[in-house]
């Protein structure tokens, strides 16, 4: 499920404002005719202490987009995680976002190392509980990608996703991080940089134009 196949993404214009998902719609056609999940991560270890709002906020954009934009079944689930993780929003349809909160999901244990395989065990356990099935399933963490994970763990995992995005803030897109450019296994796994919650919501626009094979364009 290539990213180009999503369309076109506009880029920001200057002037003074930045587009947003506020700004956004899907064009076209829906291609997939099932369910599409998107998973978010957020990496919570004290090197994206910076980052932590502006992942709320962006969530904030990413709501009312797929509640306006998005099949009324579609799924969004959010963990955070660090040495361990835990689930923040259940599996939420698309039609109850703008009524769902994210829980505090209790303590994440901080540590000198991170682990994103904690990430998606919490996230695969919070899918099996719901019950339902991804004809899409995608994954995007807001992360440095700097993980102690073994690899051979972490690759079957990888492949529970169509694609896995890592959203990596102060980074030119198509930055590797260590791990993930030292494994052949891992090279399908995207990487995109952000620098406010305005560029990391259009992300997740991009992301979810690319499961569904429409085009994100403004409004």
């Amino acid at each position: 499920m290539a990213v180009a196949a999503a369309g076109v993404i506009w880029y920001l214009n200057g002037g003074g404002h930045r587009d947003s998902l506020g700004d956004a719609t899907l064009a076209g056609a829906r291609q997939t005719k099932g369910v599409v999940c998107l998973d978010v991560a957020g990496d919570f270890s004290g090197s994206m202490n910076d980052s932590v709002d502006t992942r709320n906020e962006a969530l904030a954009l990413l709501k009312p987009f797929m509640a306006r934009e998005m099949r009324p079944d579609d799924l969004l689930t959010t963990v955070k995680f660090a040495r361990t993780a835990s689930l923040t929003l259940a599996p939420t349809r698309a039609t109850g976002l703008m009524r769902a909160a994210e829980s505090s999901g209790g303590g994440v244990e901080l540590g000198q190392d991170t682990y994103f395989i904690p990430a998606i065990k919490a996230l695969d356990r919070g899918h099996d509980k719901d019950g339902g099935s991804c004809a899409r399933r995608v994954l995007v963490a807001i992360t440095d990608g700097e993980f102690a994970d073994d690899v051979k763990q972490l690759v079957p995992l990888i492949r529970h996703f169509d694609r896995v995005y890592l959203a990596v803030p102060d980074q030119e897109s198509g930055y590797r991080p260590t791990l993930f450019a030292a494994d052949a296994r891992l090279a399908a796994v995207v990487t995109d940089g952000f620098d406010d919650a305005e560029a990391l919501s259009l992300l997740y626009g991009k992301v979810l134009a690319a499961a569904t094979g429409q085009q994100l364009t403004r409004r």
